[in-house]
């Protein structure tokens, strides 16, 4: 197996693994927004120091588990910081199916798309339509643990196509994990009105 293709699988992984963890947490009332917003905040300062200086154990775990970025680390702060604005603006029900989208839709679609996909996607051509599909049902399996299956369906489906948009602000990409979770909330919120 190439190289990318390991370092994507461990990637996915990961994201998953951490999600998971993530949902559970928050289950269980083990930690709110601000547990999120708190790791987010410190992933970033060690982000910037990891930029300046090699950090014994984050260093592993940015040349095992992380693309090469400009800033690393972005897509896990990222994570933290698309679930701590999900808890803060959503019900808890609503928060943890939007985190189930982002866990299992984002890293499926990546993961199916690489290794099965055919077809290109229209809106972004990183992407393929066979991981989108195999997202939008991931992430609507996942979320219909916590809410209904027509507003997990929804939500999912409406997600994974905002996420198939290479959305821009300032001429700087918009990271998934944070349109995601957001775009997800949204639309349930918006089907319970």
């Amino acid at each position: 197996m190439e190289k990318n293709s390991s370092l994507e699988i461990r990637r996915q992984a990961f994201h998953i693994a951490v999600g998971l963890f993530s949902v559970f947490l928050i289950s269980y009332g083990l930690a709110g927004w601000e547990f999120f917003a708190l790791v987010a905040v410190a992933g970033s300062i060690v982000s910037l120091i990891s930029t300046k200086r090699r950090l014994p154990i984050i260093s592993w775990f940015l040349a095992a588990f992380e693309r090469k970025d400009k800033i690393p680390g972005k897509g896990a702060i990222f994570f933290m910081v698309g679930i701590a604005l999900s808890l803060l603006l959503f019900e808890e029900e609503i928060a943890l199916a939007s985190v189930m989208i982002l866990t299992l839709g984002d890293s499926l679609s990546h993961l199916f798309g690489r290794f099965f996909g055919k077809v290109k996607h229209p809106w972004n051509s990183y992407k393929l339509i066979e991981g989108t599909l195999l997202g939008f049902a991931a992430g609507a399996i996942g979320a219909a643990a916590f809410v209904p299956w027509i507003e997990a369906i929804i939500a999912s489906a409406i997600a994974m196509t905002v996420e198939g948009f290479e959305l821009r602000f300032r001429s700087r990409a918009v990271d998934d994990n944070l349109i995601i979770p957001l775009v997800a909330g949204a639309v349930i919120y918006v089907l319970r009105l």
